[in-house]
């Protein structure tokens, strides 16, 4: 097998297509157009695709045809990044040249044309428009007062003209903060926020390049700026002037926040003193600055940002990664236990390795054959549910412990109508313990027109059965009739109410995986793809649940060992046995219920519901986790571990 650039030349090559840039601007696509070389009858591409908005989680693969690219709800807000599968089926010589889709835009560009602001509203003319009113006698060249008069009018005109303008957050020193012996104030609030000019001397800005020390590499620390005291106090009131703590925003060319570190005055023309030398350094927040107007506190915070901020995300996913609180936490007796909210004393625990690949994946299952059926074996202390716009991936391994799997066929002799389900009546019911129906349990209907496939029980009379599924018709072909396959109903999520009603429920039979979502139930025919859950395997699920791309996949994996293997349990391997994809409408499920493991026919271990969808590449080695390396994106993780008993002792000397 080899893939030479676009080129493959065997069967099963595969050739992945991806984006360097996503579509922007997207509402539909309509159709597909590829180039390629070589294809026939014989030898061809098997097509597929899957999409995603942020270019890191995608859908499921599905076939890539005109019918599912049209059927993707598409938001022109978000980017649409697609990736394209395309897999060789025959021995030949193949080439994929190009691929090209027909879409449909909002039709908008926009522009941002940038916009030059001034803060006084005036328009800025130059010079003509400036006049200087010398009332009275001539000009006297000693008379120092209208010299001083003049040079403070030219440092506000040339501050007016030529000043830059930032946001100015003006800090006074609380007064209950004084302290005598050091002489200082220790708390400062924040009091107003306005526009403010100030000249940079020169224009020259301080540089970006980056200097480096002994510790850290940072941008220069200090730089002098001029603020002229008329266009201070127009804004802040006669006689305020800069202070330490003070803070200014440069949103022109800059972008950057800095706060007063000194203040001096100028030995500009006759000590007139018309403006300040401002020492500035970078911003830091602190504590000790108070904001008892929650207005500017919010448009300070709209403005800056801090390493911790940026990467705060990052960092508390990083401490769960590496201490894995939910995983390496002792668990104690149940008041102690982190995961489990009740632990049925019945249900046994067993000690048991499983194994892939020489790799242990877990070391203790549930039995959950221990308990009754449908007997409340684990409530977990995760009580959270979704909102629609929620992803969810659930994995779990599990082992059939079921006796005499699927029942004996029992004939249908009419159909009826039971409050809008379906009554099956018959001669009579099987009476073997072996045998014997239940309410809750799952039974594969043929021979009739609307009703063939597999149903639940919700009632059982002396001769007659209602399924969980509407009445349409009582048109029966051949010979109608029906047979009990024992079912697995291991995992629900239920409130408190009596009776409960069920939001999330998962069931599995020999043949069929049932997923219930609120009352919708999505039901997968393992045996379509020849799969029959038997006993005493060990099998792998993934359950994704897409919300953007409104899918709801199931995949099967089951475990083998090469023939003549001298440790079989030991050199077993994973292998994906079935898959399939379902259109789903993204439901919303109640917060502050109860999540239940159910007594039933199966060995059941690594419970685990993920915040992502796991894509189809890592879910073999996201299933052989013990101890999973991406904590943070679990919500619920058990692996079966017993409770740690020691007995209390009253005098321990």
């Amino acid at each position: 097998m080899a893939v030479t650039g676009t080129t493959t030349n065997e069967n099963g090559d595969a050739i992945l297509i991806s984006l360097q840039e996503p579509y922007k601007n997207v509402v539909e696509v309509i159709s597909y157009s590829d180039v390629t070389v070589g294809e026939d009858t014989s030898v061809f591409f098997s097509k597929s695709f899957r999409w995603g908005i942020d270019g890191v989680t995608y859908s499921d693969w599905v076939p890539l045809t005109n019918v599912n690219l049209e059927a993707l709800l598409l938001d022109p807000n978000n980017p649409f990044w697609i990736q394209y599968k395309y897999e060789q089926v025959g021995d030949g010589t193949l080439e994929f040249k190009s691929i090209s889709l027909e879409i449909i835009t909002d039709g908008g560009i926009i522009c941002k044309v940038p916009q030059v602001e001034c803060c006084d509203g005036q328009t800025l003319s130059g010079a003509q428009n400036l006049v200087v009113d010398c009332c009275g006698t001539s000009w006297n060249p000693y008379d120092l007062s209208r010299a001083s008069q003049m040079y403070n009018q030219l440092s506000a005109v040339a501050s007016n003209l030529f000043g830059f303008c930032v946001d100015y957050f003006k800090t006074s020193a609380d007064q209950r903060s004084k302290d005598v012996i050091l002489k200082e104030y220790s708390l400062f609030d924040v009091i107003a926020k306005a526009e403010v000019k100030i000249m940079i001397p020169d224009n020259e800005l301080p540089t970006r390049e980056i200097q480096f020390n002994p510790l850290m590499m940072d941008f220069p620390v200090q730089f002098e700026v001029h603020i002229v005291k008329s266009a201070f106090e127009a804004v802040f009131g006669v006689g305020s002037k800069p202070e330490m703590r003070d803070y200014l925003y440069f949103k022109q060319y800059m972008n950057k926040m800095y706060e007063v570190d000194a203040i001096a005055e100028a030995d500009d023309f006759l000590y007139t003193g018309s403006y300040w030398r401002v020492s500035l350094v970078p911003y830091q927040q602190r504590t000790a600055v108070l904001y008892p107007d929650k207005n500017i506190e919010d448009a300070k915070d709209e403005l800056v940002s801090s390493v911790e901020e940026k990467f705060k995300e990052e960092r508390e996913n990083e401490f769960q990664d590496v201490r894995k609180p939910n995983q390496y936490n002792t668990i104690g007796s149940l008041s102690n236990d982190y995961v489990r909210r009740i632990l049925d004393k019945k249900l046994i625990i067993k000690e048991e390795n499983v194994y892939n690949n020489w790799t242990i994946i877990s070391k203790y299952h549930y039995q959950l054959n221990t308990l009754t059926q449908r007997e409340e074996g684990v409530e977990y202390r995760y009580d959270k549910g979704w909102i629609t716009s929620d992803d969810r991936s659930f994995t779990f391994w599990v082992r059939p412990q079921y006796t005499n799997p699927i029942g004996e066929n029992v004939l249908i002799t009419s159909i009826s109508n039971s409050g809008g389900k379906v009554k099956l009546n018959t001669s009579g019911l099987p009476t073997r313990a072996s045998e014997k129906i239940y309410v809750g349990d799952w039974v594969r209907v043929s021979g009739t027109k609307s009703y063939n496939g597999i149903h639940k029980i919700i009632a059982i009379g002396n001769t007659s059965i209602d399924l969980d599924v509407s009445y349409v018709d009582n048109i029966t072909q051949g010979t109608p009739r029906f047979n009990r396959e024992k079912s697995c109903n291991f995992l629900i999520y239920e409130n408190e109410l009596l009776p409960p009603t069920q939001f999330v429920s998962l069931t599995y039979t020999p043949t069929t995986f049932i997923i219930k979502l609120n009352d919708t139930y999505y039901k997968y025919g393992l045996s379509s793809e020849g799969v029959t859950l038997v006993k005493d395997k060990w099998y792998a699920f993934v359950i994704n649940l897409n919300s953007l791309a409104r899918q709801l996949s199931l995949f099967v994996y089951d475990t083998s060992s090469p023939t003549g293997s001298i440790n079989p349990n030991q050199q077993q391997s994973l292998n994906k046995v079935y898959t399939e994809t379902k259109e789903f409408t993204p439901i919303a499920i109640p917060d502050s219920n109860k999540w239940k493991l159910l007594g039933s026919p199966t060995d059941i271990t690594n419970i685990r519901i993920w915040k992502k969808p796991i894509e189809e590449e890592l879910q073999n080695l996201i299933l052989s986790q013990y101890v999973v390396k991406d904590t943070h994106l679990t919500l619920l993780l058990d692996n079966a571990a017993p409770q740690l008993l020691i007995d209390r002792s009253t005098n321990p000397r």
